[in-house]
């Protein structure tokens, strides 16, 4: 950059600047508030449920960028031991074993959380 040079390359293979957990969560985050004003028509997010899948690899960004968008994310994972790293490390902020609880979670959530939260 400082030398007046640009590089492209979207989320998994971006710039140099934006390569590590942190651009993966802004390049999330940006996708999740753009698809509310785009499909939603409101820059207001709050308590919307965005539902995604996969918590291996750089995908822990999900639960992140749901925290930061203001929605209740709810990313599906079938391995248990990433669903508990990514639990374990902050990067969802619960934890749903079945789909009636993952359900019930989000009637709850929907109706006390602060804006911003994840089930895994």
């Amino acid at each position: 950059y400082a030398q007046g040079n640009t590089m492209y390359g979207q989320m998994t293979a971006g710039s140099y600047c934006y390569i590590g957990p942190q651009g993966i969560v802004h390049g999330t985050t940006i996708t999740i508030l753009n698809a509310g004003r785009k499909y939603l028509g409101t820059d207001d997010l709050t308590r919307k449920v965005y539902v995604s899948s996969g918590l291996g690899g750089m995908s822990g960004a999900q639960g992140k960028a749901s925290d930061i968008s203001g929605v209740i994310g709810v990313i599906a994972e079938v391995d248990e031991a990433a669903l508990m790293k990514r639990f374990n490390q902050g990067w969802i902020q619960h934890v749903a074993k079945t789909t009636d609880e993952c359900i019930t979670m989000i009637v709850d959530l929907r109706k006390s959380a602060p804006a911003g939260t994840s089930i895994g």
